[in-house]
């Protein structure tokens, strides 16, 4: 069984009826929708089609990644640059001149300075500033490339003078919280109480339910990254937009930081950015995209997430046929060593960190029970080497789940916590969708009380009759 999590983003190339059900029939569990390309009308149409595959014992997770604040180009005509080209970025919303670039957002040239980096599309073409004037930017191409309008631009290292939740964000909120999606992704979190404005708007508007995932790619949010992760409910490593603050080379360092710090307090960490980013236009990945996948799920990551693979690209089935066939070969090497152990103040935390070390030496599954995701937050902090399966009467809880490594999360609202014959009901349940065999060996975990831990038990599967 998979340990490792695969979001797939929506886009064109998946929308359809059909490709979602291949989708989900390859395993995927979690969905994106990318915010910075809203459809309301077809955004709302897929979620419901989300929801008709929808099951008791395949919960679906939706995430609705917001925008943030991010500057686009203006309006011109594409144009080739090579290595050394000067281009004058103008504050204008169009221009009409060759090699004249339009940034309709004054505080640009009042950030930008000489010697700095501009950075459009993500980093895919870099230009090295040579003077600044009133309203302009002499720059000269780094890398070769095609310069589009309404591309992001960025200049390396400095935060967009921008609010975290933009007019266009509050908008997409609203429409996440009516649409039913699960989780909300904040773009270009900057300090902790970014996060506490998102949850002050979700109270407001009746949705404290809806969980909140950070995406960490500033560098002040990798700086602030303890306070942001106790106020977030899961943690995104975004790599592309971390590269116009940290350099190259130290991305890797980032995102295993990352990743531990998340495990640490029990947050789901995902990580994102050109995973098999080739797929997009050829069937097959690198093989240095197959030692990134591989180097993700060794350093413990909850999920890795395809962006333009399956949303854009010519293969978005394949991809995560692909993606399937790297994580579970990389789920049989040894993970990196992490020294996590349970907080000896939290008794439930040592009681989950026993079930652990107890099902490793007998060789047993885990069945857990969890009303909010207390215990399935434990259990999957101390990554067991069997799978957990996690049952719940709550699908808020059920579709939360799916973001945390090893856990199969099953939704049954007819099983209660304070049922004499749980463990009895949640066997029979797991035998009767193949999760356990007969002969095998499982240990029962669940709390009397909501947030607890603290009942466990062991069995050995026999026949339901």
């Amino acid at each position: 069984m998979q340990r490792t999590k695969i979001v797939a983003t929506l886009g064109p190339a998946s929308w359809s009826e059909e490709t979602i059900k291949r989708l989900i029939l390859e395993g995927v569990r979690i969905f994106r929708l990318n915010f910075s390309h809203a459809d309301y009308e077809k955004f709302k149409e897929i979620v419901d089609t989300l929801r008709k595959f929808e099951t008791q014992t395949r919960p679906i997770t939706i995430l609705g990644d917001l925008q943030g604040p991010v500057i686009r180009l203006g309006n011109f005509n594409s144009f080739r640059v090579n290595p050394g080209d000067d281009v004058v970025f103008v504050y204008a919303k169009e221009t009409a001149e060759s090699k004249k670039v339009p940034v309709p957002y004054a505080p640009f040239f009042e950030i930008v300075k000489e010697g700095n980096e501009v950075l459009v599309e993500g980093g895919a073409l870099t230009f090295r500033v040579t003077k600044v004037g009133t309203g302009e930017a002499i720059c000269q191409a780094v890398v070769e490339g095609v310069v589009k309008p309404r591309k992001t631009v960025t200049i390396r290292g400095k935060d967009v003078p921008l609010p975290t939740i933009t007019e266009k964000d509050m908008k997409d909120i609203e429409f996440a919280v009516k649409a039913g999606i699960d989780v909300i992704a904040l773009s270009f979190v900057r300090k902790p109480q970014d996060i506490q404005q998102l949850r002050d708007t979700l109270f407001d508007l009746g949705a404290e339910d809806v969980k909140i995932m950070a995406k960490i790619e500033t560098r002040s949010a990798v700086e602030s990254l303890e306070r942001i992760l106790q106020l977030s409910d899961a943690v995104l490593v975004a790599r592309g937009d971390l590269a116009n603050y940290y350099e190259l080379e130290e991305i890797y360092r980032l995102q295993n930081f990352i990743i531990r710090e998340a495990r640490k307090q029990g947050k789901p960490s995902v990580v994102a950015t050109q995973l098999l980013e080739s797929m997009i236009n050829n069937p097959i990945p690198t093989r240095s995209e197959v030692v990134d996948v591989i180097t993700a799920v060794r350093m413990g990551a909850d999920a890795l997430m395809l962006a333009g693979e399956t949303a854009a690209g010519k293969y978005p089935v394949e991809s995560v046929v692909w993606l399937k066939k790297i994580i579970t070969e990389a789920e049989k090497l040894p993970p990196e060593p992490l020294d996590i152990t349970s907080d000896k103040a939290d008794l439930y935390e040592s009681i989950a960190e026993g079930v652990v070390l107890l099902s490793k030496i007998i060789n047993a599954k885990i069945i857990a029970f969890s009303e909010k995701g207390n215990t399935a937050r434990r259990l999957s902090k101390f990554r067991p080497q069997n799978p957990i399966i996690l049952f719940t009467n709550d699908l808020k809880t059920a579709r939360y789940t799916n973001l945390r490594s090893g856990a199969t999360p099953l939704y049954y609202p007819e099983i209660q916590k304070t049922d004499p014959e749980i463990f009895q009901k949640m066997l029979a349940k797991a035998l009767e969708n193949s999760l356990v065999n007969v002969g095998e060996l499982v240990v029962f975990t669940s709390g009397r009380r909501r947030g607890s831990t603290d009942l466990v038990s062991v069995e050995r599967v026999k026949t339901s009759e």
